[in-house]
């Protein structure tokens, strides 16, 4: 299963680097992708909804959402309650709700690798059944600009769907904070015809993807079938292991020109597909790439007297972040708990650099301190770690070979070089014991300090 799985992503990778060519294809979600973001499936969201507003269902209901919640149907449950209070459950879960214990939803790599393909072109489309803003939050993360067209179809009666600018992402039911989110019976049931629409228009020429969908009682289900046949395949990412057995649902299996792929996590499968298309997410990988949005798409002269002293910053973050000898270091600095302490590091650096030299030195010793009390050495996960005050060595030593300001000050007088220094020593102090090439390095850094 798992080497079919692989030969099918590859396969459904290989379909839309060809639509790339050709416009892109069209990505149709549900709920699914965003379960692990900390939004319920329909299920939970039922049983949450049957506790919270016990008044609104039938003791036969309460029960089933209690023992046996294949028992109830998402749509009528829905159904029950007021568009008030349908709003009010999905608010607490996207927004977050302190009082009942509900963190607010955070964006999962499937909404990550789902932008980041929609930048580069691979789709040109995606319709969404679900309420939550994630997608758009994750376009904006990765930096995609122009910004996609955004379409509420919730409280549209009807669409001129010809007229729908790519790329885009179109909330086929409504969003959270629309007037209308379509999720009982009738409501789905008098839309069937947008839906329709929305399909048919899009067309079977298009290469189709659709993750995270259960289709399920939901009369877009029927548009999908209608449409056949997908000339450039229609693939369908399934989490489960066996195909849903609904009548709806039966061509998925049957139609050659469909590909069932299962056991796919979204956030896995996404991040696999991105990797084979060798799609990198540049907001992480790649920060100074990202830098260059800014210069291109701010005025700077709006900015006054203060637009030389931001345009200076960018200049000088892009060609510290851009050092080659810098990144290969960075590579080197793999382990992920190592990565965690840098982040605490880089916040004492920040702090390190707001006060006076004394305060410096006395905060340099606390450092030190911290790290014999809180880390042990031996771990084999912190093997790396005796790299990570090198690694500010070294970008204080670049940062001064460069001439680059690093703000804020003070770093003058050579103050970057003592930096340097007293981290070459911390590096040498925390692991003594470290291989003959680790100080064969803090050595050389040493020389070209003192050079």
């Amino acid at each position: 299963m798992q080497n079919n799985r692989d030969e099918l992503l590859n396969h459904l990778a290989a379909s839309l680097k060809d639509a790339k060519a050709d416009g892109g294809a069209i990505l149709l979600v549900g709920a699914g992708i965003s379960v692990s973001a900390g939004i319920p499936p329909a299920q939970k969201l039922m049983k949450i909804a049957i506790e919270n507003f016990p008044n609104y269902f039938t003791e036969e209901e309460q029960q089933f959402a209690q023992n046996d919640l294949n028992q109830l149907q998402y749509n009528d449950i829905m159904t029950k309650l007021s568009n008030v209070k349908r709003k009010e459950l999905f608010k607490w879960f996207i927004e977050g709700n302190k009082a009942k214990g509900i963190k607010k939803a955070k964006l999962n790599f499937a909404h990550i690798a789902i932008a980041e393909l929609l930048k580069q072109g691979y789709f040109s489309r995606i319709l969404t059944v679900n309420f939550d803003p994630l997608l758009i939050h994750a376009c904006y993360m990765v930096g995609m600009y122009p910004f996609p067209a955004i379409y509420d179809l919730g409280a549209m009666g009807k669409v001129n769907a010809e007229l729908l600018h790519d790329p885009s992402i179109v909330y086929l039911n409504g969003q959270h904070v629309g007037f209308v989110q379509r999720n009982t019976t009738d409501q789905l049931k008098d839309h069937s015809d947008t839906l329709t629409q929305i399909v048919r228009s899009t067309g079977c020429s298009k290469t189709w993807v659709v993750a995270g969908y259960s289709g399920e009682n939901d009369p877009l289900m029927n548009a999908l079938n209608e449409l056949r046949p997908y000339n450039n395949w229609l693939y369908w990412l399934e989490y489960n292991e066996q195909v849903l057995q609904k009548e709806s649902h039966q061509f998925l299996e049957n139609d050659e020109e469909c590909k069932v792929i299962y056991g796919c996590d979204a956030d896995k499968s996404f991040m696999q597909i991105a990797d084979i298309l060798e799609c990198s997410l540049d907001f992480i990988e790649k920060p100074d790439v990202e830098l260059s949005l800014y210069e291109r798409e701010i005025n700077f002269q709006t900015a006054a007297n203060k637009q030389d002293y931001f345009t200076k910053k960018l200049k000088n973050y892009k060609k510290l972040l851009s050092e080659p000898q810098l990144l290969n270091f960075l590579d080197k600095v793999d382990d992920f708990d190592t990565s965690l302490i840098l982040q605490g590091l880089t916040q004492k650096i920040i702090h390190l650099c707001r006060i006076s030299e004394e305060e410096q030195i006395i905060e340099f010793v606390k450092i030190g301190e911290i790290f014999k009390k809180q880390i042990n050495f031996d771990d084999i996960q912190f093997k790396n770690f005796q790299k990570i005050p090198m690694m500010f060595a070294q970008i204080f030593i670049i940062a001064y070979e460069k001439n680059i300001d690093i703000e804020p000050k003070p770093f003058e007088n050579g103050a970057l070089l003592d930096f340097a220094w007293m981290f070459t020593e911390l590096a040498e102090k925390t692991k003594p014991n470290c291989s003959t090439e680790i100080r064969e390095h803090i050595k050389d850094l040493k020389n070209s300090i003192e050079v």
